[in-house]
């Protein structure tokens, strides 16, 4: 039975209200037998061959384009069921021919918890500043291609199912010179090809690029403008023909209807619950985007009507990375957005067609008022059914010392610890070294790269070496994986709306395209069972609008669900 779509209310031009946060205090938590001091990770990327140090050499200008870092990826490029990881690599500006291979995009390979270093006899080798990291099947065949975006032309690569890919040159609108940003794959018009959506920045022309300083103690420090007084840049959305090309429907489908606005983080999912895909956009210092799909592909901005353009007091934010999920166990999916210093990062929780901002009520404003975050992911590092935020902290600003600016460049990364979906404890000092050590935090994403049922992160850090950190969480709750194969829908699922039961319990998650900040978490569905033996009934609702139920599927294992199929394999 297809679930029936909320009802939306009449669509007003005046503000809708702001909630104000507030703080709401808990007794002592329960954690189904773990505690929160158990959740501990290790840098092991040295360990197991991940070799790769970003390269953003900073010019004495502070060009701005060089602090934004890059994304990473993790992908099955060659279907051997490990995750494979995608790193996108920065590069020198002014621009010079780059030939020194590690200046280069990354592929590493995993074999079985071990990764080599494959870009140069994959085809992948990318001397652009590339930026986000879009993973997605956009043929059908099976094989994860990738979109990266860049300063610069964008760069589309099919995977030719042999271990290399082909770029795609012959269609000018994919190489996009704008400055782009997280960009996203999703299916908007459910026609079973996967369309690409980017977010571009600000108009910083190579030839003619704004630089700014200012003047201190008899000095002039140079400094990057500020975003809100640059020009900003429209998103790009391209539609899928299945051919193998592209459409730019930017036009068409309404995304230029707005100014344009200053766009770092995207991310899908189905907001309004009415079985198609729209986008949450978190913009740099102005107003976020919630694009909400008609179903065809026509999106309209309901950002401020569903409360979710500027936080509780009224205030746009310097909107960085974006993750979605079902933070509150409530079977509605939230937004939580990463800001700028001195602001705090926003848990927006979905009230059924509102959300509100309830980042002080669940202890997360104080902690990051005092950093700059830019990745986030949303994972559960204990598979105790409640999902736990990781943030990549570190400035723009790198002040010189006699300025003193109490603002430093590099900051210590963050993790919080979800307790039963009603708070968050941010438990970073006792998770591992890593932790101890500040870092210019850019992006992250999440796989379990070894296979052992906890889930672990890579962290990209702007001019410094990437980390793996693998999860050694000592006592963790049982997990089962879902991988999900479209067959009228996308092949990849994305979009797909998936409804766990496990005991009394249940959870709503997405089969997402891109999340956090310029990066793709591996496209798996994990459901944390904390001390249940099997997730006792399952419901997907596919991009094409076909419902499927399973039941009894046993935890431990990693189970494919095919589209019309009513089996598990």
């Amino acid at each position: 039975m297809t679930t029936p779509p909320l009802k939306r209310p009449p669509r007003f031009r005046t503000l809708a209200i702001l909630a104000i946060p507030f703080i709401t205090l808990f007794g002592e938590p329960q954690h189904d037998g773990l505690s929160a001091d158990e959740i501990r990770f290790v840098d092991a990327a040295a360990d197991v061959g991940l070799d790769f140090r970003h390269h953003s050499p900073l010019t004495p200008e502070r060009h701005l384009h060089l602090f934004m870092g890059s994304g990473v990826g993790w992908l099955d490029y060659d279907g051997d069921g490990w995750p494979d990881l995608y790193a996108a690599q920065g590069a020198a500006f002014p621009r010079t021919k780059a030939t020194d291979p590690a200046h280069s995009d990354q592929l590493f390979r995993n074999r079985q918890g071990q990764f080599t270093s494959v870009a140069v006899p994959a085809g992948l080798q990318d001397f652009e500043y590339s930026m986000g990291v879009a993973v997605g099947d956009f043929d059908n065949d099976g094989f994860a291609d990738l979109f990266v975006s860049a300063y610069g032309p964008n760069s589309m690569y099919h995977n030719n199912g042999d271990g290399t890919f082909s770029q795609v040159d012959d269609q000018p609108i994919l190489a996009d010179p704008r400055f782009g940003a997280s960009c996203t794959w999703a299916d908007i018009d459910a026609d079973g090809d996967l369309d690409l959506y980017v977010t571009n920045y600000l108009k910083l022309d190579p030839e003619n690029y704004p630089l700014c300083s200012h003047q201190e103690l008899g000095k002039r420090y140079p400094g990057g403008c500020h975003p809100r007084y640059q020009q900003h840049e429209h998103d790009q959305l391209l539609r899928n023909n299945g051919d193998g090309t592209f459409s730019d429907v930017s036009q068409e489908s309404g995304i230029l209807a707005e100014t344009p606005r200053a766009g770092l983080g995207v991310v899908l999912c189905d907001f309004d619950d009415d079985g198609d895909t729209d986008f949450y956009i978190a913009n740099d210092t102005v107003n976020n985007q919630l694009w909400v799909n008609d179903g065809k592909g026509a999106f309209v901005d309901d950002a401020l009507l569903m409360g979710v353009a500027v936080n509780g007091f009224g205030v746009a934010e310097a909107g960085m990375g974006v993750v979605s999920g079902d933070i509150d166990r409530d079977g509605l999916v939230d937004l939580f957005v990463t800001n700028y210093f001195n602001e705090t990062n926003t848990f927006y929780r979905n009230d059924r067609l509102a959300f509100t901002d309830v980042t002080a009520e669940f202890g997360l404003a104080a902690p990051s008022k005092q950093r700059l975050g830019f990745g986030t992911s949303l994972f559960d590092a204990d598979n105790d059914g409640a999902l736990d935020i990781f943030v990549a902290n570190g400035h723009v600003q790198s002040y010189p010392p006699e300025l003193d600016r109490k603002s430093p460049f590099a900051q210590l990364q963050q993790f919080y610890h979800n307790i039963e979906g009603r708070r968050f404890e941010d438990i970073s000092a006792s998770c591992g070294p890593y932790f101890q050590q500040p870092r210019v935090g850019r992006s992250s994403a999440v796989a379990d790269f070894n296979k052992d049922g906890r889930p672990d992160l890579a962290v990209l850090h702007l001019n410094d070496r990437l980390a793996l950190l693998r999860n050694e969480t000592a006592a963790t709750g049982n997990r089962a994986t879902f991988h999900f194969v479209g067959r009228t829908s996308n092949r990849d699922a994305v979009g797909a709306r998936v409804v766990s039961k496990i005991g009394d319990r249940s959870c709503v998650q997405f089969c997402q395209g891109s999340q956090g900040y310029l990066s793709s978490d591996f496209r798996r569905v994990s459901i944390a069972l904390g001390t249940a033996n099997q997730v006792d009934s399952i419901q997907v609702r596919w991009p094409s609008g076909m419902t499927e139920s399973w039941a009894a599927l046993a935890a431990g294992e990693d189970h494919v669900l095919r589209e019309g199929t009513g089996r598990a394999d």
